[in-house]
């Protein structure tokens, strides 16, 4: 499987490097390879400079693929092993295992159903911020379809050579467990985001409690049975944008020691992977004590596998000593909620894993994207951090844009004066410095509509870049391209 893994990656380096073509999310010029088709010359060698390429932000599949159907997730899925990456999440058809693994334990189908959510929200309702029926009820149906929606995706991961990261047992459970345990050590959340607390506090069965690993080992055996066991990667958020029932170390470390035990007792071999989005979003209560604290209940460094999730401008390994010696990912965010706006910081992306990498003692495995919204335009940002990967020196940016630039058109009708306009968009927005809007912005048309306080107003902040350049940029390319500017 490795070798044909390999094999794909190459090819795309022989299309784009020496067809001069491209693949992106939605097509590809390969209709355009010379005939007959360019020899190779000197042998096409390179390794990456990471293990794990990863792919995947959790709320994705919310505010991306919730609807998606195999159809579409099938280009995804050739684009991301085409590009090299070895290591997606795939976070489909959750709630059918988990539902049974409910049902085993003596809950009825109305205590569950109170607990899930509406198709669009469940990333939130997985790992604990919300519950009940919050965008609607969760059917049945549903359920089913993106069981078998899943199995498809983790065949074709595999089929592919990729490794999925699959679900596991995070500990949220349906209130009526209160009930039906009343000596399980049960605690509720913190409450998110201004919901109501019929919606929020979500019921939390601390791992410590004997019930957890039971829950665990059923719920990774169903999985296993479904999927075959093609994976030992298991994603698993319990604090993502809320804070533990208590600060005290000796409990953070039992939480993580517990979770990590009920994996192993699953999986022998299991590997947990988790965000890092906690460490940034509640800095106030993970201190470097508390976060030591924590990631020290998982006993070895390569058993937990963390998502840096904001490298490009956020980084929490730096201060946290490189996780502690836990292994992590270079991630880049750039897209929040699925805003379409065009940004980019290139010299951020492509010095920035290198330097990581090459800190003293780092602790850094993977290279990866962790996009919330990963919706169409700024492709290149993506294109560039994954090419990163198989570069051991920061990426030329000049000379990669020009090439990117010359393989993305048609080159029988490329003007020059497409080359100068990509030139100024890559000193311009995909050069974004200001520390303050490091992420992709929200374009005007989609703003609420107001009468005032909207000139010069992207998403939360005034515009930051010279935007004369970029009416210049555009003029080069509208002559030529009518309805294609990124």
């Amino acid at each position: 499987m490795e070798v044909a893994f390999i094999s794909l990656i190459f090819s795309f380096s022989y299309v784009t490097e020496i067809g001069g073509v491209d693949i992106w999310w939605t097509g590809s010029r390969l209709h355009e390879l010379p005939s007959p088709l360019p020899s190779v010359g000197a042998p096409l060698t390179g390794s990456s400079i990471v293990p794990y390429r990863y792919h995947f932000n959790t709320v994705t599949f919310g505010y991306t693929t919730a609807f998606w159907t195999f159809d579409k997730w099938s280009l995804l899925l050739d684009w991301l092993a085409l590009r090299g990456v070895n290591l997606p999440l795939a976070w489909v058809g959750y709630e059918a295992i988990l539902i049974e693994t409910f049902r085993e334990v003596g809950l009825t189908d109305a205590d569950i159903g109170s607990f899930l959510s509406g198709p669009a929200f469940q990333p939130w309702n997985r790992f604990g911020n919300i519950q009940g029926a919050w965008g609607g009820e969760l059917p049945m149906q549903w359920v089913n379809d993106q069981f078998a929606l899943q199995k498809q995706i983790v065949a074709r991961m595999v089929e592919l050579g990729m490794t999925p990261i699959l679900p596991s047992f995070t500990g949220f459970v349906p209130r009526a467990m209160t009930t039906l345990f009343p000596n399980a050590s049960i605690v509720n959340g913190s409450q998110w985001s201004g919901f109501p607390s019929s919606l929020t506090n979500v019921t939390f069965l601390e791992p410590f409690d004997p019930l957890f690993p039971q829950i665990q080992k059923s719920f990774i055996a169903k999985q296993q049975a479904a999927y075959g066991n093609v994976s030992h990667f298991y994603t698993l958020d319990q604090y993502n944008e809320n804070d533990p029932f208590s600060g005290n170390t000796s409990y953070l470390a039992s939480i993580t020691s517990n979770t990590f035990a009920s994996l192993r007792e699953a999986d022998p071999e299991a590997i947990w992977v988790m965000q890092g989005w906690l460490f940034f979003n509640s800095l106030a209560f993970w201190t470097d004590e508390r976060v030591e604290a924590f990631l020290g209940g998982v006993p070895e460094d390569d058993s937990m596998l963390i998502l840096d999730l904001y490298s490009e401008a956020q980084p929490q390994w730096n201060r946290t000593n490189s996780y502690f010696g836990k292994s992590w990912v270079w991630c880049e965010l750039h897209d929040f909620g699925g805003n379409m706006g065009m940004e980019g910081n290139l010299p951020a992306i492509t010095t920035g894993p290198i330097a990581s990498l090459n800190w003293p003692g780092s602790s850094m495995k993977g290279i990866g994207l962790s996009m919330e919204g990963q919706e169409l335009g700024n492709e290149i940002v993506y294109d560039i951090v994954l090419d990163q990967a198989w570069s051991s020196s920061a990426l030329n940016i000049s000379g990669y844009v020009e090439k990117w630039v010359s393989r993305r058109y048609p080159a029988k009708s490329l003007p020059p004066a497409a080359q100068k306009a990509w030139s100024i968009l890559s000193t311009t927005v995909y050069n974004n410095q200001n520390p303050n809007t490091q992420a992709t912005i929200k374009s005007i048309f989609e703003k609420a509509p107001a009468l005032t306080g909207l000139a010069n107003i992207t998403g939360s902040h005034a515009v930051s870049l010279d935007v004369a350049k970029l009416a210049h940029a555009s003029r080069f390319d509208r002559s030529s391209y009518h309805h294609y500017l990124v």
